[in-house]
């Protein structure tokens, strides 16, 4: 069970496990909130598919009881022996609703502590309390990286029920450079042979930091004009950027390509992948970036720092900062032969430890584990 049905990185996960899990011999169902990406591409690929219309990410008290009717019908319906439960609002509702009818072992993954998002103190009191609560009612929780693993033993009763399970995917079967850039035309009128191409693939979401990083190309645009920044993906914060973007004058360097079908495959298309978050948990964009030998810069939050060896496989920066992201495109347009470096780097580093088979076979061996 997920909260959103897009499609990103969650949905991914919960993806391919359930693709993998019913291979193995599991009888495999999900319930998402809405029927986005996610739910069709399950569907399609025949795997039973519950739409919770009323879940979604905000709060809203009334959405919340309908939610919480949906969840229980869906789950009674289903009866499952395990109950898998990804994003804090399908994790906390869910968990509770699993043990009311008695689910045996219910698994939260965390995809980035939600108290780590740009919030107000009291806020994030009140979020580690409610996930402190879902730790509770859950059997096991997993965690994707050792920053998230150290958060989670923090809290009291829960450090024998937490695993860290890191993200695996398959490698994107990439288009070669002159495909991918055919298509990077096809999304502007400007020229783009002569120009360096910065991407990035993520939700159009504050957590995503793409303020900063529009704030730091105003700068980067003074002594680097021969640039595009090209977005693959959509979200609620699209206007807002947009408007920015005119605001500060780069409407000829900020691409807005809105959701793209399988964008990994166009990767090979960009010079230089940026993801300058706020919050995060284990990033697949950068790992596809790393298996398309990118360079990346993004920022010291959640599992990032596990992925990108900072000078070495790519650049992190502290969140927040368009300073930072301005000083470490420039190094990076200064230093073609580093781009190189770092890009071969990531990816040998992700080619050895972000597997999708080492992840699959990690969460069977938890879902076998002797039900307690």
């Amino acid at each position: 069970m997920i909260t959103k049905s897009n499609w990103g990185g969650a949905q991914k996960h919960v993806f391919d496990l359930a693709l993998e899990s019913q291979k193995k011999g599991y009888r495999v169902a999900v319930a998402v909130g809405g029927r986005g990406i996610l739910y069709d591409r399950l569907t399609e690929s025949g795997i039973p598919t519950n739409s919770i219309g009323a879940l979604a990410r905000d709060i809203d008290l009334g959405k919340e009881a309908l939610s919480l009717k949906d969840i229980f019908m869906t789950i009674r319906k289903e009866r499952p022996d395990i109950l898998h439960l990804h994003s804090p609002k399908a994790a906390g509702l869910g968990s509770f609703v699993g043990r009311v009818l008695g689910v045996k072992k219910i698994i939260y993954t965390v995809h980035g502590w939600p108290f780590n998002e740009d919030r107000s103190w009291h806020q994030k009191i009140a979020i580690a309390f409610f996930s402190w609560l879902t730790m509770m009612f859950a059997t096991h929780t997993s965690v994707l990286s050792i920053k998230e693993l150290g958060q989670a033993r923090m809290f009291p009763f829960v450090i024998k029920k937490i695993r860290m399970i890191p993200v695996g995917i398959f490698s994107p079967k990439f288009l070669s450079q002159k495909d991918a850039r055919i298509f990077i035309q096809s999304k502007t009128t400007e020229p783009i042979e002569k120009k360096t191409i910065i991407g990035t693939i993520a939700e159009l979401h504050p957590n995503k930091g793409y303020i900063y990083t529009i704030n730091a190309l105003e700068k980067l645009v003074l002594k680097f004009p021969a640039f595009l920044f090209f977005i693959m993906s959509d979200g609620e914060q699209r206007q807002t950027l947009e408007s920015l973007v005119k605001e500060k004058g780069l409407d000829k360097h900020v691409i807005f390509a809105g959701f793209v079908e399988n964008a990994a495959q166009y990767l090979k298309g960009l010079s230089i992948f940026i993801l300058p978050s706020v919050k995060e948990g284990l990033p697949y964009t950068i790992i596809e970036a790393g298996f398309a030998g990118l360079p990346v810069i993004s920022t010291t939050v959640g599992g990032i720092p596990e992925i990108i060896d900072d000078m070495k496989s790519g650049i992190l920066i502290q969140p927040k900062n368009p300073n930072e992201i301005a000083h470490a495109l420039e190094f990076l347009l200064e230093h073609k032969e580093v781009q190189k470096e770092y890009g071969k780097a990531l990816q040998e580093k992700v080619m050895n430890e972000f597997e999708l088979s080492k992840m699959i076979e990690s969460t069977i061996k938890l879902y076998e584990e002797k039900f307690q």
